[in-house]
């Protein structure tokens, strides 16, 4: 029998979808799975659950949202040990980009018979692996000042309305941006927002970088410098639409990079998210780490 490490965020996510956690316990177990079921209690707990509990298992599950992953990934980049997500978070960018269902049954039923294998770079900011993504400035202020409570409400509804705060008084933080290209050039540049993504999507369906693949040796960066307010609303705009509007807006630079470093002038430091979750802020060092392989759907076309 195939052994399963699942480990469950039981704060992830709208509290009126959680799922049950021994619910999905018996249904890996239904599709041959010996289980070893462990809850998370706080930030970075999964990547301690994962060093812990890692050896002997065939597979990690991990239920939650694309923090809850990235702190797993924490525990086991280049083990060969595969990942399995299941997406209960409040977007699962990381799911969609491999097609895993959004219902837990048939992500579990997907994952669980003839999946394949994606290998995705890891990349380490300051100590954490970056599976998905890290942003500095807007996005990051616009996520960590939503209220928990609201985010577990309305999720992505609750993050926009504060992302409206938040565009109004922005103050254009002064952004240090050096690092290595993809052709081993060193950068250097100044900008007032910063993103870099792994993937395709950053912020729920919606593609920011079309030529993205996790599985080479570069991040993509997406800068934006100047201080127009106009500017800054019309690259969210275009993240939110069909198209890549958001990477023409004037301002925006796309970087292919090998690492990088992002500095804040001044005394102050400028908050920033990894993952999805505001955990850490300026100086930021981001550098490669290693790999990591998350199953996907077999017939993901």
């Amino acid at each position: 029998m195939r052994r399963a490490l699942l480990i469950v965020n039981p704060a992830a996510g709208q509290w009126w979808r959680r799922p049950n956690p021994e619910r999905l316990r018996d249904q890996l177990a239904a599709h041959g799975w010996s289980v070893n079921l462990r809850m998370t209690l706080g930030q970075d707990h999964a990547t301690e659950l994962v060093r812990e509990h890692l050896p002997g298992a065939d597979a990690v599950w991990v239920c939650g949202g694309d923090g809850t992953v990235g702190q797993a990934v924490a525990g086991m980049v280049d083990s060969g040990i595969p990942i399995a997500i299941l997406p209960a978070g409040t977007v699962n960018v990381v799911a969609a980009e491999c097609g895993i269902p959004k219902r837990l049954s048939r992500a579990i039923a997907a994952l669980s018979e003839d999946a394949r294998r994606c290998t995705y770079r890891v990349w380490r900011m300051n100590g954490r692996a970056v599976i998905l993504g890290a942003g500095v400035g807007f996005d990051a202020r616009a996520m960590g000042r939503t209220p928990v409570s609201l985010k577990h409400s309305l999720g992505l509804l609750a993050i926009g309305a504060r992302g409206v705060r938040e565009w109004a008084r922005y103050d254009f933080p002064a952004l240090r941006v050096t690092g290595t290209d993809g052709q081993g050039r060193a950068f250097e540049h100044d900008a007032t927002q910063l993103l870099a993504t792994v993937t395709r999507r950053f912020a729920g369906s919606h593609v920011l970088v079309p030529d993205a693949n996790p599985a080479d040796d570069c991040i993509e960066l997406v800068l934006l410098s100047g201080v127009s307010r106009a500017r800054l609303a019309a690259f969210w705009m275009g993240v939110e639409l069909p198209g890549t509007a958001q990477l023409h807006v004037p301002g925006v630079r796309v970087i292919h990079a090998r690492e990088f470093q992002v500095t804040r002038a001044g005394p102050a430091e400028e908050e920033a998210h990894v993952n999805g979750d505001v955990v850490d802020a300026t100086p930021l060092d981001v550098q490669p780490w290693g790999r990591v392989e998350i199953l996907a759907p077999a017939d993901r076309g």
